[in-house]
């Protein structure tokens, strides 16, 4: 930082601020905007060394006069006010993220993961009851599955928050300035006594998806087992088309296709459309133009001779 506009800022004085750096000429001027903090203005000039009557004067930032920091430096000030990283660490952007963290740590921390420390045991919002309604007959069913195809171990999601802060207004900025904790420490108290519905509705969520994982392991014969099992084949392996050998309508066949089409969940079937050309045509010559094949008339996966998978084994 200019050691000039550094003294200028300690010293106090009201007196506007004219220093030199990098070629161009900065006239910093401030102005109170309370006991604890000044709003800097500047005028930069690329071709003269002085103030100039048709120029105008930008907000550059804030100076804190209890810590002696500058924050929410704009980007035309950047260069000569600090480091680049101290720049970006006390941005009000940056500010925000904080603040988000620490008041999700902190309502984490009081709830525990256990609903018994929330001050409701049952939501009555007609909103969330209609959202818990489509949770049970669609999307649990739906994220249970993607649970239990893309991890190897289910474990039950913890609580966790989702407050995300209003965008700073002129005072809030500055009272999470003045007082970073006591700040998040209000904000994660009134999210906790805003939003006991909305938390309750979480651990509601949670129990949903784990009832619908349990639902799969017990069904043996669901062929998402399969899937998983074909996708963590494939997985294995590098190769961009792959033998596929199907038995569909007591009929066997061979063919070449893409293996990204059997690395992820195809749902119920396996589409055609990845069959390379000539295989494709004898498939629907054998099995109709729109047919498919599902994951349990899958035989076996090879490439290169090495068998990637085999079912029933």
């Amino acid at each position: 930082m200019n050691d000039l506009f550094l003294n200028w800022l300690a010293s106090g004085d009201a007196g506007p601020c004219c220093f030199r750096d990098g070629g161009h000429t900065y006239i910093m001027v401030r102005i109170e905007k309370s006991a604890d903090f000044e709003y800097l203005f500047c005028q930069q000039l690329y071709h003269k060394e002085d103030l100039s009557r048709g120029g105008t004067f930008k907000y550059a930032g804030i100076y804190c006069r209890k810590d002696g920091l500058l924050y929410d430096i704009q980007y035309s000030f950047s260069d000569i006010a600090e480091s680049p990283e101290a720049v970006q660490e006390r941005s009000s952007e940056t500010l925000r993220e904080k603040l988000r963290a620490a008041v999700r740590e902190k309502v984490e921390a009081v709830i525990g993961n256990d609903r018994g420390n929330l001050q409701i045991a049952e939501v009555t919002d007609s909103e969330l009851l209609s959202r818990l309604e489509y949770i049970h007959n669609y999307d649990a069913k739906d994220t249970a599955r993607r649970r239990y195809l893309d991890t190897v171990d289910f474990e039950a999601q913890a609580f966790s928050c989702h407050y995300d802060p209003d965008r700073w207004k002129e005072d809030s900025l500055l009272s999470y300035i003045a007082d970073p904790e006591g700040y998040a420490q209000k904000q994660a108290e009134d999210y906790m006594a805003e939003n006991q519905e909305n938390m309750l509705f979480d651990f509601l969520y949670h129990d949903a998806v784990l009832k619908e994982y349990r639902a799969i392991l017990a069904d043996t014969k669901n062929p998402v087992h399969l899937i998983k099992k074909i996708s963590a084949a494939m997985a294995a392996t590098s190769a961009k088309t792959v033998n596929v050998t199907i038995r569909k309508n007591e009929t066997e066949f061979s063919f070449k296709t893409e293996a990204f089409s059997l690395r992820g969940d195809c749902g119920s079937h396996y589409n055609s459309w990845s069959i390379v050309a000539a295989d494709r045509r004898k498939f629907e010559e054998l099995f109709g133009s729109s047919a498919d094949y599902t994951p349990e008339e899958i035989l076996r996966i090879t490439y290169a001779r090495n068998v990637l998978y085999e079912a029933g084994k």
